[in-house]
């Protein structure tokens, strides 16, 4: 009678931890990052939903996504009782490849597994750093082909050394055709901002020239790859008639198109 008093114990505890465990609240997993920053996908432990009932999809109201130090817009797609969601990222500011991205519930409400067990509000996971993306920050240069037709022919630029750095302050040496001193004939400085659009890799720049005069300027430039070539497009705005290139447009949009690629100026990177 004490043997079966005994089994009949050790049933029970063991059931009880087993119920125990099945009812666990869910939780994170993972996170992982696309090589571009714009999707992160988080796992949880177990299939979840939006609702105590095994009913909806996870949305922006129940997850919250953070990144300090970087301006950023996201989304949330979400399948109810999918254990996977896709965070998609919309980056518009530099990364330097030391942020994280961390994703929690918004609230002790927010996610539910089939239970109708809530996640903790207080749950948290972190990605691994971002990768470093700095627009157009660094050395640049540009000549021969890669020098935009419209400075060739109006001005006879030879070709271009820019640099545009993390202070948002850039300096710019222009040397014209002919020029042996190894000075450059034009010396322009300033400030800049720069903004990724939500096309493609196309960021908007806006620049205000302090030297040799003072001048403002905008428009857009993307990085491309293979091999790493930057397509610069700009216009000066101030005392001018001169209509911008837009994200939208594309490149070769100046003036609404008139200029067609005259004012596409190409640079590559030195460092």
């Amino acid at each position: 009678m004490k043997k079966l008093a005994i089994l009949l114990l050790i049933a029970t505890a063991f059931v009880s931890c087993s119920d125990e465990a099945e009812n666990q609240a869910p939780d994170f997993e993972k996170v992982e990052l696309s090589s571009d920053n714009q999707t992160a996908t988080v796992t949880f432990t177990e299939p979840v939903y939006a609702n105590a009932d095994m009913t909806g999809d996870l949305t922006d109201a129940d997850v919250k996504v953070e990144i300090e130090g970087v301006d950023f817009s996201y989304s949330v797609t979400h399948v109810a009782g999918a254990n996977v969601l896709t965070v998609n990222l919309t980056i518009t500011s530099v990364t330097d490849g030391s942020e994280v991205l961390k994703v929690s519930p918004v609230s002790a409400t927010s996610i539910y597994d089939a239970e109708g067990k809530a996640m903790v509000a207080e749950s948290q996971i972190v990605s691994d750093p971002l990768v470093r993306d700095m627009g157009i920050i660094g050395e640049w240069y540009s000549s021969g082909e890669n020098v935009a037709p419209l400075l060739v022919t109006y001005f006879q630029v030879d070709s271009i050394y820019a640099e545009f750095k993390e202070d948002n302050s850039y300096l710019v040496k222009q040397f014209n055709q002919g020029n042996t001193s190894g000075e450059p004939d034009v010396v322009f400085t300033g400030t800049f901002t720069i903004v990724k659009s939500s096309v493609g890799e196309i960021w908007n720049i806006d620049i205000s020239q302090s030297a040799p005069y003072e001048a403002v300027s905008s428009g857009i430039f993307e990085i491309k790859t293979d091999p790493e070539l930057l397509w610069y497009e700009v216009v000066q705005t101030s005392g001018t008639q001169n209509v911008p290139p837009t994200p939208e447009d594309g490149f070769g949009s100046s003036n609404g198109g008139t200029l067609g690629e005259m004012n596409i100026q190409k640079y590559i990177r030195i460092e």
